[in-house]
């Protein structure tokens, strides 16, 4: 089967071997500071492809998300060449590429929708915060840890730190998620209260801004970790006008273990291709 890879960080890069290991050919385009042999042209990379493998996030200010690459490249310009019967696998799919996809009957995947997928990837978020919190100066026995938000990574994150001697605690909206961390070893508190209390260091997983200028004062010297995506829970404006420092650690999965997470991008556009040719024609794919 014929695999087109189109930017994307370092897992493109471990997605193409990984790929090339199981005998599929794989063809790179908007890869060339980190892939030697991409193709000259999108047309050349997608044309006879069975599927297109877009990174994530697949879009960087309505373009292609690709960092390791010189150019920067249109949904439009990447899939021209693409036949209909290619399926296209995206993460976090913008409207734009929903858009396009549909207009030239393209089948379009985001395999960041995928339940299995979520997990794997919030593991590895976690991980990477785990990595980030054990580069501290302090040890993480005793440390005062508040985690907002108990979703996937947030519940992954304070399931790491507990058994570490940890005291955490969960910042969490919702009554049943605070008793689910209770549940879990943690303590439990609403997200406004967490001025009341004195932290080692503030995790945030919450995509809404929920620390502003008074918060951010009330948190003292606390290493403060960003992993939510904009509009992020930290008020990055007020802290830099209070002269704190936030670690944005988005894309952590990539930065920490970008094998571990080509592998579950593989894993699931196996799934996505399974799935549709079983639709398709009752058999498998492979």
């Amino acid at each position: 089967m014929i695999f087109a890879i189109l930017g994307g960080d370092t897992r493109s890069a471990h997605l193409m071997e990984l790929l090339r290991r199981d005998g599929h050919e794989v063809r790179a385009f908007a890869l060339e500071k980190a892939v030697d042999g991409c193709t000259e042209t999108a047309a050349a990379a997608v044309s006879g492809a069975a599927c297109i493998v877009l990174p994530l996030p697949c879009a960087r200010d309505g373009r292609l998300n690709a960092p390791l690459s010189a150019a920067e490249h249109t949904f439009e310009s990447l899939l021209s060449a693409a036949g209909t019967e290619t399926a296209v696998c995206a993460g976090r799919a913008t409207e734009e590429l929903c858009a396009i996809c549909a207009a030239r009957g393209l089948a379009l995947h985001d395999y960041f929708q995928n339940e299995s997928f979520t997990l794997k990837n919030a593991a590895l978020t976690a991980e990477g915060a785990l990595g980030i919190l054990l580069g501290r100066p302090w040890a993480l026995r005793g440390s005062r840890v508040l985690v907002c938000g108990f979703g996937r990574i947030g519940r992954m994150l304070a399931g790491m730190l507990v058994p570490l001697g940890c005291e955490v605690t969960v910042a969490a909206r919702r009554a049943d998620a605070r008793t689910q961390a209770v549940l879990s070893g943690c303590r439990a508190i609403l997200p406004q209260q967490a001025a009341e209390g004195a932290w080692d260091a503030v995790v945030n997983t919450v995509p809404s801004t929920l620390f502003g200028p008074q918060m951010l004062r009330s948190f003292g010297d606390a290493c403060l970790i960003e992993l939510a995506s904009p509009p992020y829970g930290f008020d990055f404006q007020a802290a830099q006008a209070l002269g704190k420092e936030i670690v944005l650690a988005s894309g952590l999965p990539g930065k920490c273990a970008p094998q571990a997470a080509a592998q579950a991008v593989k894993e699931t556009v196996y799934e996505i291709m399974e799935e549709s040719a079983w639709k398709n024609c009752g058999s498998g794919w492979r």
